[in-house]
């Protein structure tokens, strides 16, 4: 057996394993970047540029996903698709929950960051590039919440109690509910309005040279179902300074020419609708709260749980509108998507105006819900048992010391 069976490795060797594996996820991710780049640049007629472009546009969109910001032909632009987020969010957690130590650990977030800056350096094609520095402060956050959590999640999981184990699944059963209701709605809208979502991709590049313009679409379904979440949730999202829709009304302006776009409503707010779809799905995440958390307890404790549910699902929300959102320059299109303290807002709310709809129809019925008057009774009768459970205890003692002393006398 050799030396290296006998002892684990360092912390410097753990730490220099994990500054490749830092760098090896960022390379990975700008790989699998590529490979829709490359398709663009194999494409037919839509690209004179040299090959390299494509991995440098590749990298791009990669550092494009840590939301350090991008320069793009000279505009400052904060707006990235959303589903680069979620590729960088789920290899950052992967290798951050397989690190060794924390020494690992923390080389694997140095790589990332390091490999971050280096590559913004590299990837600039013409006036496009990516700030080294804002990349680098936005990878270092990012993988240190993204791995730390991930890293952290089994060990918290295990030394939370049962009742936090029911917040969080409700939590995730609520996040669920509106995530599947904004894709549906953004599916439904886009659908709806195919002919012209058609109209604006021929428009924008006909033929094989809308390919980019297809997988920027496609890049930004996450970012489109964001927004139904905010519609579904009251306040709504905008598209630039001119545009906004919401429940009770839509405003137009001057769009660009963007297939996903078509799905915007052109007539007059449905508001009645609006207001229906709105109320059915907090009722809908009242009833998934609920379901969760259980029905034992008190009527306080229901209502505890049903609150930090509400908060846990709000705070997720507003984070996600926070990475869907962002502008396009300093012009019209400089706040684009849902308003994250908005839809927070409007979260808490909705699932406290959920489940505590359904906690009345409990107490009314006379439910799964142990009113002020059931929990007197309840508590007396323990009383009483208790108080049996002690008589009952202390004459058994009594009268085994009798025996006892007659064994004795005898």
């Amino acid at each position: 057996m050799s030396d290296s069976d006998d002892y684990p490795a360092g912390w410097l060797t753990q730490f220099r394993r994990g500054v490749g594996w830092g760098i090896g996820v960022l390379l990975m991710a700008v790989g699998l970047c590529a490979l829709p780049s490359f398709a663009v640049w194999f494409t037919p007629g839509t690209e004179t540029a040299p090959a390299l472009s494509a991995v440098r546009a590749a990298a791009l969109i990669a550092l494009s996903g840590l939301h350090g910001g991008m320069v793009l032909n000279g505009s400052h632009t904060t707006l990235s698709p959303l589903l680069v987020t979620l590729l960088l969010g789920w290899l950052v957690a992967t290798y951050g929950r397989r690190t060794e130590s924390w020494s690992a650990f923390a080389g694997m977030v140095t790589g990332f960051t390091v490999a971050a800056g280096l590559i913004a350096r590299w990837s600039g094609i013409g006036s496009t590039h990516a700030p080294a520095l804002a990349s680098m402060v936005a990878a270092l956050l990012f993988a240190l919440l993204i791995g730390g959590a991930a890293r952290t999640a089994g060990q918290t999981w295990q030394r939370l109690s049962g009742r936090w184990h029911r917040v969080l699944r409700a939590t995730g059963g609520v996040l669920a509910c509106y995530v599947l209701a904004g894709a549906l709605l953004a599916a439904a809208a886009v659908g709806s309005h195919l002919p012209d979502a058609i109209a604006l991709q021929r428009h924008a590049a006909p033929g094989a040279a809308g390919l980019p313009v297809a997988l920027l679409g496609v890049g930004a379904a996450p970012n489109a179902v964001l927004a139904a979440i905010g519609y579904l949730l009251g306040p709504g999202f905008q598209v630039g300074s001119h545009t906004s829709v919401s429940v009770v009304s839509v405003s137009h302006g001057t769009l660009p020419f963007f297939p996903l776009l078509a799905g915007l409503p052109s007539g007059a707010p449905a508001t009645a609708l609006g207001v229906v779809l709105v109320l059915a799905l907090a009722l809908l995440a009242g009833w998934v709260t609920l379901r969760f958390v259980g029905s034992g307890g008190s009527l306080v404790r229901r209502l505890t749980d049903c609150a930090a549910v509400a908060a846990l699902s709000a705070v997720v929300l507003a984070v996600l509108s926070v990475l869907a959102g962002g502008g396009l320059g300093d012009g019209s299109l400089r706040a684009v998507g849902p308003v994250w303290w908005a839809v927070g807002l409007s979260c808490l709310l909705a699932v406290l105006f959920g489940s505590g709809s359904w906690l009345a129809v409990d107490v009314a019925r006379g439910e799964s819900v142990l009113t002020p008057l059931a929990a007197v009774h309840s508590f007396a009768r323990a009383g009483t048992r208790r108080a049996r459970e002690e008589s009952g205890a202390s004459s058994g003692s009594e009268s085994g010391s009798a025996s006892g002393s007659a064994r004795n006398v005898s």
